[in-house]
């Protein structure tokens, strides 16, 4: 019997389309249903989507959800469904109703699926739905083996497995893919990888970063052989102190110039402090790679601003300003004098800066609002 699905993407930014989403969708299509795609506040063209002609009636109705601050969109939207498909079944899934599945049981009753859509994850992404997008999705891995304390993966995917067919999410007329892993390096079939990405020969981008600590000289000059571009790491821990700086120096051996760094700050791990990222920051810089700093909210709040007990507000909005107005693209530049000037030449200096950047621009807002007032 053919139902009518729709699948709901709530009105949050967000800079890529809904895979699991994509994913339901070929799954639905596969067993004869009829399947409408909706992004709510979409904006212009979200990847050449067209907003369908909503039914009357649906019989099943799947939300997604991403960030837990993005909380407020996610149960609107809810809501909204509800109120215009009462007699619909509404499936609620995603990051923040695996991490919060209680707050939307309790804000409106639906209990949420947690974790992955096993049925759907058997199908390759429906990319009927963006017809301009140019990149393919997948992943060769799921989860993590290291089990950072303040990483959502373990409570998303908690057991690392290799997918053996990722291939099949990949579209001939895409000329890139972008794998969403989360330690792609760990996969016992990275070998094997290796040929499959040598046979596609597209270019492609691991954009969760691979893991320093198992990057050396033979996997740096097999990735070499492919197309992967831009190169990505992260420095987010102490244990990854060394290796980063060796992994980018091999990489940098066998030619790989567009080098770029994830660094956390404000996270709630002891180490985690202004001196410690303004150590980081400078150790990337003398390497001349591009970083990217990236500030921690706490996995299961919904709060859009946390402050660490060991950072500054102050520092922090200087460090935001500073990442609006001097950096494109939010990501630390080389250019050891430029760096030098705005970021200091130790922790002390990193922070007194940050703050007159935040008084400076309190000062511009004050003369804002006389300019009005006048």
């Amino acid at each position: 019997m053919c139902r009518n699905v729709l699948l709901v993407e709530p009105g949050y930014k967000s800079l890529y389309p809904p895979l699991g989403l994509m994913r339901i969708s070929s799954w639905h299509k596969g067993m004869g249903d009829d399947v409408d795609f909706i992004k709510e506040n979409a904006p212009q063209n979200y990847f050449g989507y067209v907003p369908p002609i909503l039914k009357e009636k649906y019989d099943l109705i799947y939300i997604t959800s991403l960030f837990t601050y993005h909380y407020t969109h996610v149960i609107d939207c809810i809501r909204k469904y509800q109120h215009l498909y009462p007699h619909a079944e509404i499936k609620v899934g995603g990051i923040l109703a695996t991490l919060l599945p209680d707050l939307i049981k309790r804000e409106t009753g639906i209990t949420p699926h947690k974790g992955l859509l096993n049925e759907a994850e058997k199908y390759p992404p429906d990319y009927s739905l963006f017809p301009k997008l140019r990149y393919s999705i997948t992943f060769t891995t799921r989860g993590c083996p290291r089990k950072c304390k303040y990483c959502v993966v373990p409570k998303i995917e908690p057991k690392f497995f290799v997918r053996e067919d990722w291939e099949r999410d990949i579209a001939k007329q895409h000329e890139r893919i972008i794998f969403w892993d989360n330690n792609w390096l760990y996969s016992p079939n990275f070998y094997e990888d290796i040929k499959k990405l040598k046979r596609l020969d597209k270019p492609y981008d691991f954009n969760q970063g691979l893991d320093c600590r198992l990057f050396d000289e033979e996997k740096a000059k097999l990735l070499r052989q492919t197309k992967i571009h831009p190169l990505r790491f992260a420095f987010d821990s102490p244990s990854q102190d060394g290796y980063i700086q060796k992994a980018i120096r091999v990489a940098k051996k066998y030619g790989f110039n567009d080098i770029r760094v994830y660094v956390l700050y404000n996270s709630e791990e002891e180490y985690d402090t202004p001196e410690f990222f303004y150590y980081r920051i400078n150790e990337l810089n003398k390497l001349g790679v591009a970083v990217y700093p990236m500030r921690y909210r706490p996995i299961d709040s919904t709060r859009t601003h946390w402050i660490s007990p060991r950072w500054d507000k102050d520092v922090l909005r200087g460090l935001k300003l500073v990442m609006v107005f001097f950096y494109k693209g939010g990501m630390i530049k080389k250019g050891r004098d430029g760096f030098l000037r705005i970021f200091g030449e130790n922790s002390e200096e990193f922070e007194q800066k940050m703050k007159k950047i935040k008084e400076y621009d309190r000062a511009l807002w004050r003369k804002k609002n006389e300019k009005r007032r006048s």
